[in-house]
């Protein structure tokens, strides 16, 4: 944890990941037609310079969703799925043995885009309606790549207007599998401080 931040400050920032697990569970029932459930385990502020630590070897391939966010708030969402959390989510949404998936098909590429648009979708919306500001994300992109690649472009790009991650660990549990994925913020300096002004919790 950042040491500037404070415990309540991370409470809140649970609360509202809660509430949009809650949300994208139930979202994500209807889409494959089963029972969802989605935990919020872990919560933390990291620093840029910590989030390696949260990764593996610079090696490991995530499957990756990037969107843009904008309006009131500033800043970009990841959210990273191992490849085999990946395939046996596309699995459920498409009804098809994991065997028989291929990282590259259009169809498995647009149902996990779906699925990781509604997760992250979940929390931005949930942050909305507990600020009140308005919240606007881009379409999303997925891609396939490795950690070093991932941490590459956070250091670059990311820095630029950021100095912190919000981590959110999600356990996502469809028809009793489990799966497990890396959700990670990153408002603008800016825009963490008025969050954290708007819900009236102080470092």
């Amino acid at each position: 944890m950042d040491d500037r931040f404070s415990l309540t400050q991370l409470d809140v920032l649970k609360e509202i990941g809660t509430i949009g697990a809650a949300n994208a569970a139930t979202a994500l029932a209807d889409l494959v037609r089963a029972k969802v459930e989605i935990n919020v385990p872990e919560v933390n502020i990291v620093p840029l310079e910590n989030v390696a630590r949260l990764l593996d070897s610079a090696d490991k391939l995530y499957f990756v969703l990037d969107m843009e966010i904008n309006g009131d708030v500033l800043g970009r969402i990841f959210l990273l799925l191992s490849p085999e959390d990946a395939k046996l989510l596309g699995s459920h949404l498409l009804g098809k043995p994991v065997e028989e998936l291929d990282y590259k098909d259009d169809m498995f590429q647009s149902a996990l885009k779906e699925s990781a648009n509604i997760l992250c979708s979940s929390y931005i919306t949930s942050l909305a309606d507990m600020t009140k500001l308005t919240i606007l994300s881009s379409v999303p992109t997925l891609a396939m790549d490795m950690v070093g690649a991932i941490l590459d472009f956070i250091f670059i790009q990311i820095a630029q207007y950021s100095e912190e991650a919000l981590f959110v660990k999600t356990n996502l549990k469809v028809e009793g599998e489990n799966m497990h994925g890396l959700f990670l913020f990153f408002p603008s300096s800016d825009s963490l401080r008025k969050i954290f002004e708007i819900l009236g919790v102080k470092e």
